[in-house]
């Protein structure tokens, strides 16, 4: 586990479900929990270089890595569309407005 951890909002599901998948689970083998740590390692390591970014737009290259953190993140934590995520992806700035 990561000696720090990010105080940013949006890293708080990455964090999560890094603490979740380094919990230890009765229902797997010992072998299978060894592969459960890089990924929460990975997870934690994305929350603390990429959350003070969030949210990413299409063209900034954070933008893939961020959605697959995200997405994982969502995954083991059980929770809906992470690309939705009011948490994962706030709103630093107002959306540009269309012209009416």
């Amino acid at each position: 586990m990561t000696n720090r951890r990010s105080q940013w909002p949006a890293a708080q599901h990455l964090q999560q479900a890094a603490d979740q998948l380094r919990a230890h689970d009765p229902r797997l083998a010992d072998y299978q929990q060894d592969y459960h740590a890089p990924v929460a390692d990975w997870l934690d390591e994305a929350a603390n270089e990429m959350a003070w970014l969030a949210p990413f737009r299409d063209h900034e290259g954070g933008h893939r890595p961020w959605k697959n953190a995200t997405r994982i993140a969502h995954g083991v934590l059980d929770l809906p569309n992470p690309d939705d995520c009011p948490v994962c992806h706030t709103r630093v700035r107002p959306e540009p407005r269309s012209a009416s």
